[in-house]
C-alpha cells in the first residue's frame, strides 16, 4: 500500500512537509518516506493524512485522481482535535 498521491495532495493543499507533520502528529521523516513510497502507512496515519489534506484515502493511494481542494486547505487544521481524525 503505497501513497502515490500524497505529495501531489500535500502540494495542492499548500502545506510543507513540516506543517503536515505538525497537523497529523507524524514525524517529518515519516512523511518524507511516505511521499517517496519507501514506507507503507499505518491505517490510522492514512486516515489522518486524508482528513487533513481534504482528499479520500483512494486519492492518497493513487487509485483515484487528486482533485483540487475548495476553500482554504489549511483553514482549521490546528483547531481540529486528533480524536476527530481517527
Amino acid at each position: 500500500m503505497k501513497l502515490r498521491g500524497l505529495r501531489q495532495a500535500r502540494r495542492r493543499s499548500g502545506l510543507s512537509i513540516g506543517q503536515l507533520a505538525d497537523a497529523t502528529g507524524l514525524r517529518r521523516d515519516v512523511i518524507g518516506r511516505l511521499e517517496h513510497c519507501q514506507e507503507e502507512p499505518q491505517p490510522y496515519a492514512l486516515r489522518r493524512l486524508a482528513a487533513i489534506l481534504g482528499v479520500s484515502t483512494d486519492e492518497l493511494l493513487g487509485s483515484a485522481p487528486v482533485v483540487a481542494l475548495t476553500g482554504s486547505a489549511t483553514q482549521g487544521i490546528k483547531q481540529a482535535p486528533v480524536e476527530a481524525l481517527v
